[in-house]
C-alpha cells in the first residue's frame, strides 16, 4: 500500500493528544477509513476516544473482544478492531461496508494490509518514545 505522509509531530501529554485530535483529525470531510497503527498500549484507542468525543460520543471502549461498535453522535463511529479476527476482510464486507453513509467514520486498529475501502483512507502511525511521549505520523492511503 503506498501512503503519502500529510504531516509529522510529537505529543508529550494527554492534553497536547487531545488538542492533535481536535485541530487535525477533526477536521477531515467524511466518510473516511482511518487505520491506527501502533503497538499495544502506544494509544490507538485513546486517540479513537477523542475522535469519538468530539462528535459527542463519549462511551468508545477498546473493542479486541467485541469486534466493533457503531456509535451515532454528529458523525456515525465505527470502531473496529481486528486483533482476533478470523477473517477480517469478509467482516468487513459483511458487517460495516454496507452501513457506511455519507457521516461515516470508521476507526481501525489492527487492520489487515489488504483490506480494500472504496472511501478516503488514512493512517495514523503511533510510535511510543517514552513515558507519555509519542511520535504521530499521519498518511493518506
Amino acid at each position: 500500500m503506498n501512503k503519502e505522509l500529510l504531516w509529522k509531530l510529537s505529543v508529550k501529554n494527554e492534553d497536547e493528544s487531545k488538542h492533535l485530535a481536535k485541530s487535525r483529525l477533526f477536521q477531515n470531510e467524511t466518510p473516511y477509513y482511518l487505520r491506527l497503527e501502533g503497538l499495544l498500549g502506544s494509544g490507538k484507542t485513546y486517540f479513537c476516544k477523542c475522535i469519538a468525543n468530539l462528535h459527542g460520543i463519549k462511551d468508545i471502549t477498546s473493542n479486541s473482544f467485541l469486534k466493533y461498535s457503531m456509535n451515532k453522535g454528529s458523525k456515525k463511529i465505527f470502531h473496529v478492531d481486528y486483533y482476533y479476527m478470523n477473517d477480517p476482510i469478509a467482516f468487513f464486507y459483511n458487517h460495516i461496508h454496507e452501513e457506511i453513509d455519507d457521516k461515516s467514520i470508521i476507526l481501525s486498529e489492527w487492520t489487515p494490509d489488504d483490506l480494500v475501502v472504496d472511501i478516503p483512507q488514512f493512517t495514523l502511525k503511533i510510535v511510543v518514545v517514552e513515558n507519555f511521549e509519542r511520535k504521530i505520523s499521519f498518511y493518506r492511503n
